[in-house]
């Protein structure tokens, strides 16, 4: 019996963004420099530089581990008393983030309430837990999450299956009672697959769909409105 489907969070239920560098990292830097700027001198480019160094990491560290390493690389001692309150302003900064809704993102989540599904995103990302669920609730959709695992609360990314077993334990249900939405075939599929949840994959891209087309039990969708049929599917098999 599925009793929850837990969702990717980027390219799944939000439209991630193009450039190179999103709106809310923009945000989250003007934060630090609001808060570091009264005790090193600091400008928007050598604080992009010292982020972009650190790339490969986001989505790793907790993002106060991130933040102090960014600091650190600036030259602050980050022993200083203001380091603290420029890691809460770099956590808090990108809260205020509008992102755009996936065509039938809502639909899907509330057929999954309407039907007495949990829900749960379990994401990759740089953000907190606490500081998606307010993003979330920017764009609308926060009312339909039970649970959010982020991966740089927990030092670990999908596809581990590490990630799907903490979301699995908070939510309390077995790993054949969930059913796993993404649009990545390694991170997403594979991943679910692994931990024991019945993987679908949202088709964004071709190369995905080849790539795990293998996949025992999988699902393959090309919107969510489509993914809202097979959910009902696998709650009625």
């Amino acid at each position: 019996m599925i009793k929850a489907i837990t969702l990717d969070l980027w390219d799944t239920i939000i439209q991630s963004e193009q450039g190179p560098i999103e709106p809310y990292v923009i945000m989250e830097l003007e934060s630090i420099i609001k808060t570091i700027g009264r005790a090193i001198k600091v400008d928007m480019d050598e604080l992009i530089k010292a982020y972009n160094s650190l790339a490969e990491y986001r989505g790793v560290f907790n993002p106060r581990v991130y933040a102090k390493l960014i600091i650190a690389l600036l030259g602050l001692d980050i022993n200083a008393n203001i380091v603290e309150e420029a890691l809460i302003a770099y956590e808090n900064g990108g809260s205020q983030y509008k992102p755009r809704l996936i065509d039938g993102a809502r639909e899907l989540l509330q057929y999954a309430k309407g039907m007495g599904l949990k829900v749960a995103v379990i994401t990759n990302t740089h953000f907190s837990s606490g500081t998606i669920y307010k993003i979330l609730m920017n764009s609308g959709i926060g009312e339909y999450i039970d649970l959010i695992v982020s991966s740089a609360d927990y030092e670990v990314l999908k596809p581990h299956p590490r990630i799907f077993q903490i979301a699995l334990q908070q939510l309390n249900i077995n790993p054949h009672e969930a059913i796993h939405i993404g649009d990545s075939c390694i991170r997403d599929v594979l991943g679910a697959y692994v931990a024991g949840l019945k993987p679908v994959l949202y088709a964004r891209r071709q190369k995905s769909v080849d790539k795990c087309i293998r996949i025992p039990g999988l699902k393959v969708v090309y919107s969510l409105r489509e993914a809202i049929n097979v959910v009902e599917g696998l709650l009625h098999a």
